[in-house]
């Protein structure tokens, strides 16, 4: 079974259907940059979420996302950012090749006001972008 770990931003848990905004997404062959406007306690900030080692990314509408069968862990969740442990997707819907370590990847999930992003990469990063 799915369980969601929330990662933090600015040392903060993210959580809210109108916290967390699509800006833009950007894939280079090995790399997934999402543009995002996250409100904060006490601001709004512009954040670029930068994937490493991409695998596999996905975007969907938000109440489509909801309706279906893999959205359990999402349905239970507490952050708007989050990492998948024991992830259906990683274990029953994509499988990674032969020569990769599967082990090396996991599974992020992304919120925002309108999609939910399920991405498969090694790592991640967040930078502040400017205004």
């Amino acid at each position: 079974m799915e369980i969601s770990s929330p990662i933090k931003i600015n040392n903060q848990l993210i959580y809210g259907r109108d916290k967390t905004w699509l800006i833009s997404l950007h894939q280079t062959p090995n790399q997934l940059t999402l543009s995002i406007e996250v409100d904060l306690e006490e601001e709004s900030i512009l954040l670029n979420m930068i994937f490493n080692g991409l695998i596999c990314h996905s975007s969907t509408e938000l109440d489509t996302y909801e309706k279906s069968k893999w959205s359990t862990s999402w349905l239970t969740s507490q952050s708007n950012f989050e990492q998948i442990q024991d992830s259906d997707l990683i274990n029953e819907r994509v499988k990674i090749r032969n020569d990769y370590n599967v082990q090396d990847f996991k599974h992020y999930r992304v919120s925002t006001y309108d999609y939910i992003i399920d991405i498969i990469a090694k790592d991640h990063q967040l930078e502040e972008a400017n205004k």
